[in-house]
């Protein structure tokens, strides 16, 4: 076995090309690290239950982090090892705030989606979704008649609710009006999209968590990414890579910078940092 016992790698800009595509160089480099003996770890804003099958059918990928860190699962047995969810009051505040704007709004509970009846119906329309977003509308959702109604009578604490594209003017009047509610997590994968977790949750919280779930210590972990919902895995990493597209603040974290993920830099930087 190598340097590092787990290799926790970004989906979209990093290890998937666009379109969601896993590419035949990145698989290869995979195959070849869990073959010597690393954990291969997804470790993503989606929900688990959208963790794109060209990985989820790898029979290497066994653990996956999830809703930025908000779920740890074990994808074969489908147990949680590690959870930070939003509180049910909380949650319901922040939906019902959203309620005064025109956004596209989902949350993630369990590994699966919840959105209203029909937003996915006029995402384009009302909502002004690009073609590049589309893809995002194509989960297997529980469609509800009102979110913040509906999580009031379940009880529920999402694990993340997310606004996958938001015009720049709604964005910054969210984001700050959101902020001064308190208690909650914001970050982006995207420069258009808004994602909100429970204070203290992110993916180098989920990190640990599985760290801790498998007695693997940080210092044998290396970890890959692009975007603001990355910072904290990197830094939280024994070794961390960003990739060539990724924004400066993740490239000034990471230890080493590989390049950009229409380069196949993920399978790049596999080889050169984490193949003995």
């Amino acid at each position: 076995m190598g340097k590092y016992r787990l290799f926790a790698f970004d989906l979209d800009g990093t290890m998937l090309q666009p379109g969601g595509i896993l590419s035949q160089a990145a698989a290869n480099a995979l195959e070849k690290a869990a073959e010597q003996g690393v954990e291969i770890v997804p470790a993503t804003g989606r929900m688990k239950n959208f963790i794109p099958k060209s990985l989820t059918q790898l029979p290497f990928i066994r653990y996956a982090i999830t809703s930025n860190g908000a779920g740890v699962y074990d994808l074969r047995t489908g147990e949680s090892l590690f959870s930070c969810l939003i509180p049910n009051a909380l949650a319901v505040r922040v939906l019902q705030m959203l309620e005064e704007y025109p956004v596209y709004v989902e949350f993630y509970t369990a590994g699966d989606a919840v959105t209203q009846q029909e937003n996915p119906r006029i995402a384009v329309e009302k909502y002004g979704f690009p073609p590049e977003k589309q893809m995002f509308l194509k989960k297997n959702y529980r469609l509800v008649d009102s979110l913040s109604a509906f999580l009031t009578e379940s009880g529920i604490c999402p694990e993340k609710i997310n606004l996958p594209y938001l015009r720049p003017e709604i964005r910054r009047e969210l984001w700050q009006r959101l902020e001064a509610m308190g208690g909650l997590k914001l970050t982006s994968s995207v420069a258009d999209n808004l994602e909100i977790n429970a204070e203290g949750c992110d993916k180098g919280a989920g990190l640990r968590g599985l760290c801790q779930s498998l007695g693997v210590d940080r210092s044998e972990t290396a970890a890959i990414g692009d975007n603001g919902n990355d910072l904290a895995m990197l830094e939280y990493a024994g070794f961390s890579i960003a990739m060539g597209n990724a924004t400066e603040e993740a490239k000034k974290i990471a230890s080493a910078v590989t390049a950009s993920c229409q380069e196949d830099g993920a399978a790049q930087a596999i080889c050169d940092y984490i193949l003995t």
